[in-house]
Parts: structure tokens; sequence; C-alpha cells
């Protein structure tokens, strides 16, 4: 008994230990960022199926237990240097009318690497109200930042459920404040 205690601790903070570990990945030739050593492409089929869009994601990443996921994306919107006030409340009120309610934790313009970028952080729900099963809730974290580049806007999503908030929340401020880009 007295060696199995101590090996208990030390696989716990194996575990711990290694949800923290990033590594700094270039998704192509202009984007590098740090994501969790554990993190994988996501394979097609699951992006499809966890995933509506009508546009194929730059790249899709998720957790060893598929309950993390964190995408790179563009956006044909134009950025008009100067705008990011008026580009945020244009977000803002997207997701406002995307989800029953939002629950802010950042709602800002910020620079990271020299570079602007539109940062919210929230959680989300949508009710889902049925004849057969009555009213559900579907709660959500998220954390997208977008920034100009290229004359398009390339954005970058992470989500999770909010009872795994308290995990990654911590981690993915690293990852998005590690995010850089080469060229415009």
């Amino acid at each position: 008994m007295d060696k199995i205690i101590p090996l208990i601790f030390v696989i716990l903070s194996l575990e711990v230990t290694s949800q923290d570990q990033l590594r700094v990945i270039k998704v192509n030739e202009r984007i590098a960022l740090k994501i969790p050593l554990f993190f994988s492409q996501m394979p097609e089929g699951e992006r499809i199926n966890k995933f509506v869009s009508s546009r194929t994601p730059i790249a899709m990443f998720t957790s060893e237990d598929r309950e993390a996921d964190l995408g790179i994306n563009t956006n044909m919107m134009r950025w008009v240097e100067g705008g990011e006030n008026k580009l945020k409340s244009l977000y803002k009120g997207t997701f406002e009318t995307l989800f029953d309610k939002v629950e802010y934790i950042q709602d800002t313009v910020k620079e990271i690497n020299g570079r602007k970028f539109i940062v919210f952080e929230f959680v989300s729900s949508v009710k889902d109200e049925n004849a057969f099963s009555g009213t559900t809730s579907t709660r959500n974290y998220s954390y997208i930042q977008y920034t100009s580049y290229n004359d398009q806007i390339l954005l970058f999503n992470f989500g999770c459920k909010p009872k795994r908030m308290g995990k990654w929340q911590p981690i993915v401020k690293e990852i998005m404040e590690s995010i850089k880009l080469k060229g415009n």
C-alpha cells in the first residue's frame, strides 16, 4: 500500500503535466502556434459531423479525449484598418443571434505579437424545444480570435464544454497568445 500511493501521485502528475505541455507547430508556411502535446489533426469525417461549414478550415485539431477542439479558418469579409471596433460589434451581434444566451468573459481588441486581434471569450447556450422531449439547453465555452490577413479575416476558434473550462482556459490563452503570422 505504501508503494501504491506514491505511484498514483506520479501518474496523476504526469497526466496534469502532459495536458499543459505545448509544442510549436507550423500550420502552413505562414501560420505557427503552440498546441497541446496530445492534440492531433481532426479527421475530415469527424470535422464534418461536428461542424457545419461551407468553407473547409485551414486546420482543425482535437484533444485526445475529443472534448476540446481548435480550428483555424478564413472569412472573405474585409477588415478595414482601424475598423476593429465596428467589426467586433458585428461579430458580437452575430453571436447574440446564434445563441439564446452569451456570457462574455472577454470582448476586446488586443495586440498579440505585433498584430491586432479581436478577442471573444464566452460561454454560450442554445435551448432546444422539442414537443417529445421537452426543453434542453446546450452550453459551450468558446475562445475566438480574429485578425486581418492578406485582405481576409483569419480566425482561431477553441471550444469545449463549460465543465472542462477550468482545465482548458489557461491553456487556450497561452495557445492564442502564441500565434505568429508571416507576411501581411
